[in-house]
């Protein structure tokens, strides 16, 4: 059975590296709180990299889920650094800069597991050079934080703005944040979206060439951990491009109809 996007987040393991892909901001926001109230609720670390916004909002969702977070930032076990300020510490030369990043990044990190040796981290900064279109600069930062996770395992979860079921999404964009993660959240609703790609894929291929894709397409999910319906689309878009178009155009219609108002 696949893991919901509630699963992965509540119990990520040392060494995890999870990403969201959203268009949604509520949904995004959604995901982080429950991420941070499962880790401060477990006895873990916390440590946040977000925007001065969307740390404001999640203050209020951590309230009204029963966390307390300014108790948890008092106790030493939850920690926020503002992203924008943060990446801009981190570069050299328009690039994240290696040392500056085990020194600011490693700081906070150890500075968590002075009192709790189980951390969890979310940042937007690789959002945020990913908007600004700086794709080379939000792969680096990918890199080094892959690295600090080798060194000393925690988990980690962050966030990309790009639509799932657009086109312009494959062909590098998506391929990308996969290579350096271990699992990609596109959907609120897994079973929903699995359905949607699955009645799509049947209704565009025939019967049995359709059970082969879902076949060849988990190989694409075994290397990162995703819906099969997300896996399915990357399978189809890098074999049969055409194919993939008209599926996602079917997907896009079906999910639109499923969020339409009654």
């Amino acid at each position: 059975m696949t893991a919901t996007w509630k699963d992965v987040l509540e119990h990520p393991r040392p060494g995890e590296h999870v990403a969201q892909v959203y268009q949604d901001a509520e949904f995004l926001l959604e995901a982080v709180c429950h991420y941070v109230a499962s880790g401060l609720e477990k006895g873990e670390g916390v440590v946040l990299v977000m925007r001065q916004a969307n740390w404001d909002s999640l203050q209020r969702r951590l309230e009204a889920a029963g966390a307390d977070p300014a108790a948890a930032i008092v106790r030493g076990q939850l920690f926020h650094y503002e992203a924008d300020a943060m990446l801009a510490s981190l570069m050299k030369s328009g690039m994240p800069d290696a040392d500056a990043f085990r020194e600011v990044i490693g700081g906070a990190i150890s500075k968590a597991r002075r009192h709790y040796p189980e951390v969890r981290a979310f940042g937007e900064m690789v959002d945020i050079l990913w908007r600004r279109g700086h794709r080379l600069g939000a792969q680096h930062l990918e890199s080094l934080w892959n690295d600090h996770i080798r060194q000393r395992p925690f988990a980690l979860f962050c966030a990309y703005y790009m639509d799932p079921l657009h086109e312009s999404t494959y062909g590098g964009p998506i391929e990308s944040v996969c290579k350096s993660h271990t699992h990609l959240i596109p959907a609120r609703d897994y079973l929903r979206f699995d359905e949607a790609v699955s009645r799509a894929s049947e209704e565009v291929l025939n019967g049995p060439l359709s059970t082969l894709l879902k076949s060849l397409a988990e190989k694409k999910r075994a290397a990162t951990g995703m819906p099969p319906g997300q896996a399915t689309i990357m399978w189809l878009m890098e074999n049969m491009p055409r194919t993939a178009d008209r599926i996602l155009e079917l997907v896009r219609a079906r999910c639109s109809e499923d969020q339409a108002p009654a």
